[in-house]
């Protein structure tokens, strides 16, 4: 009898340590699936910086990593840029290019066009970038025309490169060389899933900012594009601000574009 109790006191500490040993496999295993390493990444880009433009001060509240385009050589260039930069955010040259369609007055002061030489749009590339001094990468403003123009491109991306930075293909035109140049040149490429505005309707924006989030889920990083001004602004960031926190919840990690490029 003594010996068969001291069987069963047995079989009960074994499985007592077997219990014990699935939970901390389990937590483990939890553990490791919202490891930073495997969480989904959500880059917001807002393009547009460099006016001053309504909903500027509303984006650079928002409590979340995000990377902001400037327009070069703007009145609100340098201000914008260093408002960014004291609010944690990351910033990129937002070049402005010749489109197929729309207004040359959208194109700003410097943009490159399609009658420019190479060296002539080189030049103008170069002294963008001069102003906006603490970009880290570039993307189009607008562009559809000239990311079409494999001879251009490459000249842009190899000054690029000789300054180490990226490029974000805006994706402005389904015929863009930029990632096929990219590759060609060996400079880092990261390209637009979604844009997030170009509507006042906030209903449509969070819709749009859910679908990146749910992109990011599904191939484990994401980049969308919003807008300060007239394309999106305080309309934009009052959605972005209403769902980060949820978002945050469901697992996503808000980045800037550079971490999504380092890894």
């Amino acid at each position: 009898m003594k010996s068969e109790k001291i069987c069963m006191y047995a079989e009960m500490v074994l499985a007592v340590f077997l219990v014990l040993l699935l939970l901390r496999i389990s937590i483990h295993r939890t553990v490791q699936t919202i490891s930073p390493n495997t969480q989904p990444k959500l880059a917001i880009v807002i393009d547009d910086f460099g006016n001053n433009s309504a909903g500027t001060e509303e984006m650079l509240a928002l409590p979340i990593p995000f990377t902001g385009a400037v327009m070069p050589q703007m009145p609100y260039t340098k201000a914008d840029q260093d408002k960014l930069l004291d609010n944690g955010k990351a910033v990129i040259l937002h070049q402005p290019m010749e489109a197929h369609t729309g207004q040359r007055s959208w194109l700003g002061k410097t943009p490159i066009l399609s009658n420019m030489s190479t060296e002539e749009a080189v030049d103008t590339f170069k002294s963008n970038l001069d102003s906006v001094d603490n970009a880290k990468g570039f993307n189009n403003h607008m562009g559809s025309k000239i990311t079409e123009d494999k001879d251009k491109m490459t000249a842009l991306l190899k000054e690029a490169k000789e300054r180490n930075m990226y490029f974000l293909d805006s994706l402005t035109t389904a015929k863009s060389v930029g990632e096929d140049v990219a590759k060609e040149v060996g400079i880092p490429y990261i390209k637009r899933d979604v844009f997030l505005d170009s509507t006042q309707d906030i209903k449509t924006v969070e819709k749009n900012i859910l679908r990146a989030a749910e992109i990011a889920k599904q191939k484990g990083t994401a980049v969308a594009i919003g807008h300060v001004g007239a394309e999106g602004g305080i309309v934009t960031a009052t959605a972005l601000n209403n769902l980060y926190k949820q978002l945050e919840n469901e697992g996503i990690k808000f980045v800037t574009l550079e971490e999504i490029i380092q890894n």
